[in-house]
């Protein structure tokens, strides 16, 4: 399986990271150069998408046009801040691994609940493979077919919103149909929510301050708008009928809900992360979380030793 692994130029730190992961699980891969939305003018965001969100997404549309370039039929993308546990090389070496009938297999988790479709055996014991059927944050970590990967090339040249609202929201009206499979629980990991490595350099995201940036203009155009609250007056059959459609929409969706849990099997459930991470990665944060704390009191010397 080809392993392609998206980094900015600016962040060798980043690359050096995902590199001891990789070659402690003797994972061959190659580097994919990220296009820089600070660098380069993808035009004005949106409140939907801002440039940084927009060069990311077209970083993966990259991938996936170098994927198809190979002779592969699977690849697994990475982005540069994962923590990757150790069952994640049973996925990459073993083709049986991939769910029957998906398209995208994604390996990482955020950690929020999420709806899902019943569960298959897929990869090690205790790992399930279900249809996502909801929104699930990221894009750091799935394994992509061929198939798809030609179909969203052809098709995703220009993104209106982010990579993980394009295809892990199907709620979204820029979603984009494809049979994507969450493994739960996730073998994949972003470093800003893994609590020892929040302090760490690795894990400061280039989104968040877009993000944050794209939200409050959101709340502003919110606040914005005018909406005149007008009271209308029923009279007692119209009151009547109004409890009629309240009660049957209601008992409505509780009969789509259970017909979804115990038929079809859908259900709100969390995606943890698998126990475990590497032994280098352990390493790799101890030392950058030292070197962050010494750094103030580097800096202090260093103002005295001029001031001397």
């Amino acid at each position: 399986m080809l392993v392609l692994l998206i980094n900015l130029a600016r962040r060798p730190d980043r690359l050096a990271f995902m590199r001891n992961q990789l070659d402690a699980l003797e994972i061959a891969f190659e580097r994919i150069d990220a296009i820089d939305g600070k660098a380069v003018d993808l035009g004005p965001g949106t409140d939907l998408i801002t440039p940084v969100e927009r060069a990311c997404a077209l970083s993966h549309r990259k991938a996936w046009m170098r994927f198809l370039a190979s002779g592969e039929s699977h690849c697994l993308i990475l982005e540069d801040d994962v923590l990757i546990a150790p069952q994640t090389k049973r996925f990459v070496e073993d083709p049986r691994s991939f769910p029957e009938g998906a398209e995208i297999l994604r390996l990482e988790t955020r950690l929020q609940h999420s709806v899902l479709g019943r569960g298959r055996r897929c990869g090690p014991p205790g790992f399930k493979a279900h249809r996502l059927l909801s929104r699930h944050h990221g894009c750091a970590a799935y394994i992509i077919t061929r198939a798809c990967a030609e179909r969203a090339v052809r098709d995703l040249a220009v993104f209106a919103e982010p990579l993980d609202d394009v295809l892990f929201e199907p709620k979204s009206p820029n979603y984009y149909p494809n049979v994507c499979f969450q493994l739960r629980p996730g073998v994949c990991l972003q470093a800003e929510l893994y609590e020892p490595a929040q302090s760490t350099p690795i894990s400061r995201s280039d989104l968040e301050m877009d993000r944050h940036v794209r939200q409050v203009r959101r709340e502003q155009n919110y606040r914005n708008v005018t909406r005149p609250r007008v009271k209308v007056k029923r009279s007692v059959p119209e009151k009547c009928l109004r409890e009629v459609a309240r009660w049957w929409r209601r008992s409505r969706a509780k009969a789509e809900f259970l017909h979804a849990r115990f038929i079809v099997g859908r259900v709100l459930r969390d995606v943890p992360f698998a126990d475990g991470i590497l032994p280098a990665v352990a390493a790799a944060l101890s030392v950058s979380g030292s070197e962050q704390a010494v750094q103030p009191e580097v800096q202090a010397l260093r103002l005295l030793a001029t001031d001397r």
